[in-house]
């Protein structure tokens, strides 16, 4: 059974979701801090629970309870400011391993730190996509701009839509995974690079946090 998109449509889709999985973020930023830190296979696990969060998405815009959130100002602020204080968190707890690298010896190797167990990637990962009310306003704003209604089905239509981009982020943050958990072995050998690369994540999580608690509901 085909399935009821339109192929214009989608090749159009296509070509915007690309950019827009490009363009960086919260879960790519996760996703490369991991990487680096934790290597190759931390990064792939913290793709995996983004991916998941991203086909969460899809369902909740298909069902209409994303919409519901979004026409909620007490649901959107309570999801606004536990999206916001959980990156904050990430980034304070960044900027202190900034500081405590900062502290070692100048010359000496980025003492050893036992890495994150897969579960913690994973649900860290998770609760940073699905916690980000402004991935609900995306799938409400962007996704159905490519369904077309006469085809029926726009419930189908919208899960498989959020589906395909869910697959182009995994298939990008799949790279970045590779890519810099490749560069990360000489990276860390100093303690003081470690730092800065900590210090800058710490402050985009926390940049982060501050755009997403300025978040509003349009959605148009």
């Amino acid at each position: 059974m085909a399935l009821p998109l339109d192929p214009h449509l989608v090749q159009l889709y296509l070509i915007a979701a690309i950019v827009l999985v490009l363009a960086p973020g919260p879960d790519s930023l996760l996703v490369l801090s991991r990487s680096i830190t934790d290597g190759r296979d931390a990064g792939v696990v913290a793709t995996i629970g983004i991916t998941v969060g991203n086909l969460v998405h899809s369902t909740l815009a298909a069902a209409g309870i994303s919409a519901l959130i979004a026409a909620s100002p007490a649901l959107f602020d309570l999801l606004r400011y536990a999206g916001g204080a959980y990156l904050g968190w990430i980034g304070a707890r960044a900027l202190w391993s900034a500081l405590s690298a900062a502290r070692a010896d100048k010359g000496a190797s980025a003492i050893a730190s036992e890495s994150a167990p897969a579960s913690r990637v994973f649900l860290q990962a998770l609760l940073t996509n699905l916690l980000n009310p402004k991935v609900i306003l995306f799938y409400l704003a962007f996704v159905p701009q490519f369904v077309a209604p006469e085809l029926g089905h726009v419930a189908v239509q919208t899960f498989v839509l959020g589906a395909i981009l869910a697959g182009l982020g995994c298939a990008y943050l799949l790279g970045v995974s590779a890519l810099s958990a490749g560069a990360a072995r000489k990276v860390l050998a100093s303690a003081r690079v470690k730092a800065v690369l900590d210090g800058v994540a710490g402050v985009l999580f926390l940049g982060f946090a501050l755009r997403l608690l300025l978040t509003d509901r349009r959605i148009a």
